[in-house]
């Protein structure tokens, strides 16, 4: 996926993006969701309450969104095992 490791970026919600009025579209967590689901991601999965939040929001805004679920990685790991 495209800004990964050290390029990375998250939903933006960390250092108080989540207060910001961001235009559809140029929200990170839109960005991020359409990456995830150009490369075929069925899962996105994430730690950081923000990043849930956020993403689920996006699901709702960018085309498909729906074709993907966003998950904490504790359910990913609550399912593996």
């Amino acid at each position: 996926m495209e800004g990964h490791r050290e390029n990375s970026f998250c939903c933006g919600g960390g250092g108080g993006r989540i207060w910001m009025e961001t235009p559809k579209g140029e929200r990170f967590s839109d960005l991020r969701l359409a990456q995830a689901m150009g490369v075929g991601a069925r899962v996105l999965a994430t730690s950081c309450p923000y990043c849930i939040t956020n993403f689920e929001d996006s699901r709702l805004n960018v085309k498909g969104g729906d074709a993907i679920e966003v998950k904490d990685i504790t359910e990913v790991i609550r399912e593996a095992i």
